[in-house]
């Protein structure tokens, strides 16, 4: 495959996954989540509903889970805990399964994700629950938009998160944005002057030769290591699987 059947082949299957921009879903979700919040014991504590996620990033695929962030007022009472799991009880009807930050619920043909945080007084930064961990964070959710947008490395993330669907990897959409952009912080992505194809080769390289033993640090607050959502053998199947596809002889392999 040539160089340009190449960047026309990577681009035509990038365009073809990429979620529509003018995709009515996220707003129609939002206004049905808000309505269901108001007669929650907890609704007059929530100060915003908002997209967060890949939909917010433009990092999204067709099908990608649709994320919100749900903004609670400092003086929520209550410990996050139990925040979480009067949240899930409020939303028994939609099927709710807790994850690590967020509770998944199935709404109008959709998985949501709800991510409930608590405002710091005075501050854009939130304290979030983490299940898994049985621990809290702090992090600022807009700052971690804004640091991807910025990046300008949409296509690349996106393609990236095919590669992921194709081998089915583990691999948390933030770490996986952060990892383009690391991968990718010294290169121009691909821009005017770039090409897709390079810019992949590159993320992969990083994959299989630094992914395993780098720490990639959450932009809104450097206490939390993003990649420790990983264990070493997750990492290693990502680093495996990237090696693998420098290997590979065509594109039609790698996604």
């Amino acid at each position: 495959m040539s160089a340009e059947a190449a960047e026309l082949y990577l681009l035509a299957v990038i365009n073809r996954h990429r979620a529509c921009p003018d995709d009515g879903r996220p707003e129609r979700l939002r206004r049905q989540i808000k309505g269901v919040l108001r007669h929650w014991a907890l609704g007059g504590y929530v100060e915003s509903v908002t997209l967060s996620g890949s939909h917010s990033k433009s990092t999204a695929l067709r099908d990608s889970d649709v994320d919100f962030f749900l903004s609670l007022s400092p003086d929520t009472p209550g410990p996050l805990a139990a925040i979480h799991t009067s949240l899930a009880d409020h939303f028994r009807d939609y099927l709710p399964r807790p994850r690590n930050v967020s509770l998944r619920i199935q709404m109008d043909g959709s998985s949501v994700d709800l991510v409930p945080g608590r405002r710091r007084e005075g501050s854009t930064h939130h304290t979030l629950w983490q299940q898994r961990y049985d621990t809290w964070l702090q992090t600022d959710i807009g700052e971690q938009i804004r640091h991807v947008e910025s990046a300008g490395l949409t296509t690349e993330m996106l393609a990236l998160k095919l590669w992921r669907r194709r081998r089915v990897l583990r691999f948390p959409s933030f770490l996986l944005e952060l990892s383009v952009i690391r991968a990718l912080s010294r290169s121009q992505g691909s821009g005017a002057d770039g090409r897709i194809s390079e810019s992949l080769l590159k993320v992969f390289q990083f994959l299989k030769d630094n992914f395993p033993s780098t720490r990639l640090l959450d932009p809104a607050n450097s206490n939390n290591a993003v990649s420790d959502a990983l264990t070493p053998e997750d990492k290693l199947r990502i680093a495996t699987a990237a090696d693998m596809s420098l290997r590979a002889e065509s594109w039609t392999e790698i996604i």
